[in-house]
């Protein structure tokens, strides 16, 4: 209860409280701000979190006194209002957004400001404050309804008229199975086919990339979805899925594929939902980062795959197996007073080992963008687990080992499992029915211990807070099933994703021990 508190308690104290709004007689005495008065120009709304609102025109300076674009995205008051409806469970999203909007990028007509009703922000408090004491948090200041809006008296606008006419009359059109979705398994040609086909359809969404080559050459193909494809964006957080690590672990794989072409089939169809993820976040989907395990355990054909064949490499190499090992590094700085745990380097015995060049390609991959969140899809069980994975006595094959940011992690973990319908199935007679007591996740070391593991190198390495989530007892289920596992896993992929702007905003706002980095920006954690 006390995070949102903080988060707004910080907002406060960041930004100092500004000039009240004028009343009658006050402008000339020069004891207040009237901004609608400054001699300047209406421009064109170039705020992503406010490409929506009823109008398009706005002025600077806005309401806050905030002087451009630039300012104002960096300000704790649009940070806190775009992850609002995270905060807040979904309440009153997208109402309190708009009526931000209101104010940091206010309506302007013929080179004046046109302030909100003051009874919109009034009704939207009454309604909505309940959401905030739920969570123990304040009423953001820059939404004060007595200083920041007017009466209708006084000339002001309704900023959410547009949306109650658009939330009584328009619905998003059903698309459960878009009609260009195949629930088949994919080889690695058909798997590359499709990636193109979504690239090509949505080519101003979409971009596909390859990170590096496997051990018999076959490109390690990456498709991303942003605003602005082939480049990292400034506070626009950075998130990617990992699928097919393990060759036999094929589900992962195609729901990967699978959520390409979801993504961007609902992208053009207007699904708000997901135009928000995309404009707001930078999602990477690897579908298959062991095409040459997949093929080799292809051969067997789906259903007969046993637990072995395919799993590793070409080169005989467990994947998850072969990353560096920085957790005994980190376990041995812990005893350190002072020392830090982030960022830890690659030793450079660890080159002198066996090193697949998919794991090199995807240890450049993650130095080379900033992420922030990450999921790998396994296959073998119905759990999410979460680092670190390695026991903190190395002895010891099954032993809570966590890391400082344990809380974090288990908060990550439960938003996948909570909206996966088996996974938070309460019966103990399924596949991951031992995992029920524990809400169907679990540390890693004390499932079970193994050190070089993706999730702990991702974590110590580079700060991206990445879990585990195994999707299921059968590692290469029939083709009929492709489907039911995709209606099961679709909500979880997509609020995992959403998960992102939550992990952001308290990075920036609040005091987690560790550290986070994006584009030259650093803030510790």
């Amino acid at each position: 209860m006390w995070l949102p508190l903080l988060v707004g308690a910080l907002v406060g104290a960041l930004h100092p409280v500004a000039a009240p709004a004028c009343q009658p007689g006050q402008g000339a005495q020069a004891q207040c701000q009237t901004p609608s008065e400054n001699k300047a120009t209406c421009v064109d709304i170039s705020l992503g979190s406010c490409n929506d609102v009823s109008y398009s025109k706005t002025i600077f300076p806005n309401l806050l006194d905030q002087k451009s674009r630039g300012v104002i995205e960096y300000s704790s008051e649009y940070i806190l209002m775009s992850v609002l409806h995270n905060l807040l469970q979904g309440e009153c999203n997208p109402d309190l957004r708009i009526l931000g909007c209101s104010i940091m990028a206010p309506k302007c007509e013929e080179g004046k400001i046109v302030k909100p009703c003051r009874k919109v922000c009034e009704a939207l408090r009454k309604n909505c404050l309940p959401a905030f004491d739920a969570i123990d948090m304040a009423w953001p200041y820059f939404l004060d309804c007595d200083r920041f809006f007017v009466d209708e008296v006084e000339g002001c606008f309704d900023p959410l008229a547009k949306l109650r006419g658009e939330t009584e009359f328009v619905e998003d059109a059903p698309s459960e199975v878009p009609t260009f979705i195949q629930f088949t398994h994919h080889s690695y040609s058909q798997m590359v086919r499709e990636l193109k086909k979504v690239e090509s359809r949505c080519s101003h969404i979409a971009k596909l990339y390859s990170i590096g080559r496997s051990f018999e050459g076959k490109d390690l193909f990456v498709i991303e979805f942003s605003t602005s494809p082939g480049h990292h964006e400034l506070l626009k957080p950075e998130f990617k899925y990992i699928g097919n690590m393990h060759g036999n672990e094929v589900v992962g794989k195609e729901l990967l594929i699978y959520l390409a072409q979801y993504l961007c089939s609902e992208y053009l169809t207007g699904n708000s939902r997901i135009q928000t993820l995309i404009n707001n976040t930078r999602i990477h989907l690897l579908p298959s980062m062991n095409p040459d395990g997949y093929e080799l355990a292809a051969e067997e054909g789906a259903g007969y795959n046993g637990w072995t064949n395919g799993r590793q490499t070409s080169q005989n190499l467990d994947l998850n197996r072969n990353f560096p090992d920085l957790t005994s590094e980190a376990y041995r700085l812990s005893r350190i007073r002072g020392a830090r745990t982030d960022h830890l380097p690659v030793p450079q015995s660890y080159w002198w080992g066996k090193v697949a060049p998919e794991t090199k390609a995807v240890m450049k991959w993650i130095k080379s963008i900033p992420f922030v969140l990450s999921a790998s899809l396994h296959g073998g069980d119905l759990v999410v687990s979460y680092p670190y994975d390695y026991s903190v006595h190395p002895l010891e094959e099954k032993m809570f080992s966590p890391t400082p940011d344990e809380k974090m992690f288990k908060l990550l973990s439960k938003a996948y499992a909570d909206a996966h319908p088996g996974i938070s199935d309460k019966s103990e007679m399924r596949c991951g029915g031992n995992f029920v007591k524990r809400g169907g996740i679990i540390n890693g070391a004390e499932w079970y211990s193994f050190a070089g593991g993706m999730a702990d190198f991702n974590y110590l390495h580079t700060n991206c807070f990445e879990v585990t989530v195994e999707l299921g007892c059968e590692k290469f289920p029939l083709e009929e099933e492709l489907y039911s596992l995709w209606q099961q896993n679709k909500e979880a992929l997509l609020k995992f994703i959403e998960m992102v702007e939550f992990l952001v905003t308290s990075f920036f706002l609040l005091p987690f021990p560790a550290a986070f980095s994006t584009n030259g920006l650093q803030v510790h954690r």
